[in-house]
């Protein structure tokens, strides 16, 4: 089978749980023998144009440093070009799969499955309240998430199947784009259980982490942006933070909402105590989680899998999560009590306090790693990726 994917960014090029479930299936697909291409910006144009990267051929295409509608038409029309090339007179039948609307104009003359992760328009409307913004931008700000929210509608309405990674985001995706009428498909996502799994000698590797035997440690690993409710994190951690001077909280990843957080966290005297981590590399990732005690997901809205609870189920490490989005999918079926009500800091701290007071009672290590394993394998979204390709392949 040949695969041809279109998507924002692949890993490690760019970090995010979107590109990263972009580069799982495409390289399990590789591992089945199938020949896959995925077409994607050139980072600050700074990375070879072709590359076989695990049995995947990747091709990046040229990005502008102007505006972005003005940067978006050169790299749709980037992307069409190759699209033109690797789907030209004599290319075996080809899937073509897109991974954001963005690239909705280049994908056009070709039936194209979309895998929907999330609301393009409705997630950049939640990203800019981070950013320093002028009246004009402020002004244009909705005008341009109504512009992504209608190009998506109309992308998915093109679909001939639609994949989504959860059941929430296949009941929200009625009342996003009313009119789409594709046939949607929940294909999950997984972990890579080869990397991520608990700690060989976890009191060891925490040791040498500077670690004590009784700091009990949070940690979230997030894109610092406002949709992920960090900062609510932070306030429901400082409520509980003088009661249990051994809880440590630390927040992994980059983003917009770095100064804020930072901010945040000297305002309420939590330097000691909270510790912003910055992008951890992949290969440390496991290490990470294995050396936390729970990890948070206190999402505010729009969370449509989250690979991160996955990763640090299949670490062995349990996750408080907020009832936004998939995560009551993901975490409810292996402990309800492990979630509490989005955007309620109260709530959250409750949940903290009873995590450390040892009311509430935590999973342990190996049960969650067993829990991962069974519920989230990565071959169900790659079958769905083949069975798509026997419906929707495209035949020059």
């Amino acid at each position: 089978m040949r695969f041809a994917f279109l998507t924002l960014g692949y890993h490690p090029d760019l970090d995010g749980g979107g590109y990263r479930y972009a580069t799982e299936v495409a390289e399990r697909l590789a591992d089945r023998g199938h020949e896959v291409h995925v077409v994607f910006p050139n980072p600050e144009n700074r990375l070879a144009q072709q590359e076989t990267r695990r049995g995947v051929h990747l091709h990046r295409v040229a990005g502008g440093k102007s505006l972005f509608f003005a940067n978006h038409r050169a790299k749709n029309a980037a992307a069409r070009t190759e699209l033109n090339r690797l789907l030209g007179p004599g290319a075996a039948p080809t899937l073509v799969a897109t991974h954001q609307a963005y690239f909705r104009w280049a994908a056009q003359p070709w039936p194209t499955v979309f895998m929907f992760q999330g609301p393009w328009g409705l997630e950049y409307a939640f990203s800019q309240q981070a950013r320093p913004r002028g009246i004009l931008r402020r002004w244009m700000d909705p005008w341009i998430s109504r512009r992504m929210h209608a190009s998506e509608g109309k992308a998915l309405g093109k679909a001939p199947r639609i994949l989504v990674a959860s059941d929430y985001t296949r009941r929200q995706l009625p009342k996003w784009h009313p009119r789409v009428q594709s046939p949607v498909e929940v294909v999950s996502g997984g972990a890579n259980f080869g990397q991520f799994a608990p700690l060989p000698d976890r009191n060891s590797a925490r040791t040498a982490a500077g670690l004590r035997a009784d700091d009990f440690v949070f940690l979230t690993a997030r894109r610092l942006d406002p949709r992920m409710g960090l900062l609510g994190l932070l306030d429901a951690f400082s409520r509980v933070a003088q009661e249990f001077p051994k809880a440590r909280l630390w927040l992994a990843g980059r983003g917009p909402q770095k100064a804020q957080l930072e901010s945040a966290i000297a305002a309420a005297g939590l330097a000691d105590r909270a510790k912003l981590l910055g992008y951890v590399p992949e290969a440390d990732l496991a290490r990470v989680y294995g050396l936390a005690d729970v990890t948070l997901m206190p999402s505010l809205d729009l969370e449509g899998f989250g690979l991160a609870t996955v990763e640090s189920l299949a670490c062995g490490t349990p996750v408080l999560a907020s009832d936004a989005g998939a995560n009551p999918e993901l975490v409810g079926a292996l402990e309800p009590a492990l979630l509490y009500r989005a955007g309620d800091n109260a709530a959250l701290a409750a949940k903290l306090r009873a995590i450390l007071d040892g009311t509430l009672r935590l999973p342990n290590r190996q049960q969650c790693a067993d829990f991962a394993r069974h519920a989230f394998p990565w071959n169900r979204p790659v079958d769905s990726f083949e069975r798509a390709w026997h419906d929707c392949a495209v035949k020059p």
